[in-house]
């Protein structure tokens, strides 16, 4: 059958989209996965990047192979169908939490901005709603304009910043790990796991050939690792200012105007809406299995019940979501790598 190239790129984005999400965009995730662990951080990015288009791949294989409609068929072929049952549970509860915090960081971005808490989570709700009347290929069409537009300022970013300030070391401060960095790339790979099982399980009725597949991971993780590895080399050139902000990004960017700071920030909003849009979209197909209505209904009642308990604040919804999602996200990352050599797969 023939390959469809274009396919490819627009999984990739989809799938770089699901996975830059604002810890990514802002610098956090690439600073506490790998810059803080010193100058030889940036080749665990390739192991990471390694796990990660390894684990995509499974993933697209399977739904591919086996014509899944959502996760839950995915964890039923990976766990078996009694451990595949419990931990679609889990995996429901996660996407409901996570786009929740999502939500909030929608608000909390508004605030920044000088403008309303509820303003920016109902912005957030409207635009994440509006994607699910076209299904996976809206998805797949707004990543495939809004990433190259987020990864290009980003990597902009980061060029302009190690073109200004060639001659700056890279340094090591007092809060450098001196624990081995390979761990933790194994749980960086593991760290956006259930968000891509929710998306990519339903991507494979858009695929017509295995090429696709392996094109779309490997351009996905090489995106990614490309930014990752920029981003990472560039933090530790200020190292000495990462404490001092929040967003570490603002660390490179501090003598911008305010316009690019609002562009800067707006890129920050978008990576929460694709991540947000994605885990809304893997809850309506795994949702209209027992709701017999529209998708985009499914997705307009589960928005209009959490965008009032976004209140409850970004912060504390993050200390709650991340030591739940870790434990389940590597066990997950853990048997989806495994599952080629299982004999248990049919």
């Amino acid at each position: 059958m023939r390959i469809q190239w274009w396919q490819s790129v627009k999984i990739g984005m989809t799938i770089v989209g699901t996975t830059i999400g604002a810890g990514f965009a802002s610098g956090r995730e690439i600073w506490e996965f790998f810059g803080s662990y010193g100058n030889h951080s940036g080749s665990s990015i390739l192991l990471a990047m390694l796990l990660f288009c390894l684990a995509s791949v499974v993933i697209l294989t399977i739904s591919w192979q086996k014509g899944t409609r959502h996760y839950s068929e995915i964890l039923a072929h990976i766990l078996g169908p009694r451990a595949g049952q419990w931990f679609d549970q889990l995996v429901l509860l996660f996407l409901l939490t996570s786009t929740l915090v999502m939500v909030a960081g929608s608000g909390a971005t508004f605030e920044q901005w000088s403008g309303s808490f509820i303003a920016g989570a109902l912005v957030m709700a409207i635009a994440v709603m509006m994607i699910l009347f076209f299904d996976i290929r809206g998805l797949m069409a707004m990543n495939t304009f809004i990433i190259p537009v987020m990864t290009s300022v980003l990597i902009w970013v980061c060029i302009e910043f190690l073109l200004s300030n060639p001659s700056v070391p890279l340094t090591v401060s007092e809060t450098t790990s001196a624990l081995p960095v390979w761990p933790s790339a194994i749980t960086y790979a593991a760290f956006n796991i259930i968000s891509l099982l929710a998306v990519l399980s339903t991507v494979g009725s858009q695929i017509r050939h295995p090429a696709e597949i392996w094109t779309a991971g490997i351009l996905s993780a090489g995106c990614l690792g490309l930014v990752a590895y920029l981003y990472n080399y560039s933090l530790l050139k200020v190292t000495h200012l990462i404490s001092q902000y929040e967003i570490p990004l603002f660390a490179l960017v501090k003598s911008y105007s305010k316009i690019w700071v609002f562009t800067i920030s707006l890129v920050l909003w978008l990576a929460i809406y694709t991540t947000a849009a994605s885990n809304v979209h893997g809850l309506v197909f795994r949702l209209s299995d027992h709701w017999n209505i529209p998708r985009w209904i499914i997705g307009a009642v589960i928005l209009a019940v959490l965008t009032p308990l976004s209140h409850l604040g970004f912060q504390t919804l993050v200390q709650f979501l991340y030591p739940l999602s870790g434990v389940l996200n590597l066990f997950l990352l853990t048997m989806i790598l495994l599952y080629p050599f299982s004999r248990d797969k049919k």
